[in-house]
């Protein structure tokens, strides 16, 4: 997470809840909504397939690129839920 954490600390609509709220979206794609923030997923002592792995992966690459595009988190969350 490294990479994630850097490109939010870059981004210039980083605020300070950013990490929380992308995370939040993380979990929500992740788990297709089946739980809505990284909270309620570790409560739920759930743990991720390697199916969900791969696609977590694949959505926090996504997003550490429009961070660095300078996207803000209503355009990453439309583009990624559309």
């Amino acid at each position: 997470m490294n990479k994630l954490d850097t490109a939010i600390s870059k981004s210039k609509q980083s605020k300070p809840y950013y990490h929380k709220i992308i995370l939040d979206l993380l979990v929500q794609l992740t788990t297709c909504g089946k739980y809505r923030s990284l909270t309620s997923f570790k409560q739920s002592g759930d743990k991720l397939t390697t199916e969900q792995k791969e696609t977590l992966r694949r959505y926090t690459d996504s997003i550490i690129c429009m961070l660095e595009i300078g996207m803000a988190f209503h355009e990453i969350k439309q583009f990624l839920v559309n």
